[in-house]
C-alpha cells in the first residue's frame, strides 16, 4: 500500500480529513468532516460569517501601526498553527 493511501487511512481514524463545499457557488463555502452528518457543517466563508467589533478592529489597525509587517505575518502564523 502506498505511502499516500496509508496516510488517508490514518486520516480516516483521526476524523481529521474535511470537505469543503459550496451550495451557492462559492458565495457561501462549509466544511464538514468526511463522513460526517451534514447538519455539521461549519461555515468558512459568507455572509453568515461573524462580524468583528468596532473595538477589535481599531486594536488591529493599532498592530499594523506599531508593528512591523514580518511580525504581524509571523504572528498570523503561529495562531494558524495552533
Amino acid at each position: 500500500m502506498s505511502d499516500s493511501v496509508k496516510k488517508w487511512y490514518e486520516m480516516q481514524e483521526d476524523g481529521e480529513t474535511l470537505i469543503y463545499e459550496s451550495p451557492d457557488g462559492g458565495k457561501t463555502v462549509t466544511s464538514r468532516t468526511l463522513g460526517g452528518d451534514i447538519s455539521e457543517r461549519v461555515i468558512v466563508k459568507g455572509k453568515t460569517t461573524p462580524i468583528v467589533s468596532e473595538g477589535h478592529k481599531k486594536q488591529a489597525y493599532q498592530i499594523l501601526i506599531d508593528y512591523p509587517e514580518e511580525s504581524i505575518l509571523e504572528a498570523a502564523r503561529i495562531l494558524k498553527s495552533e
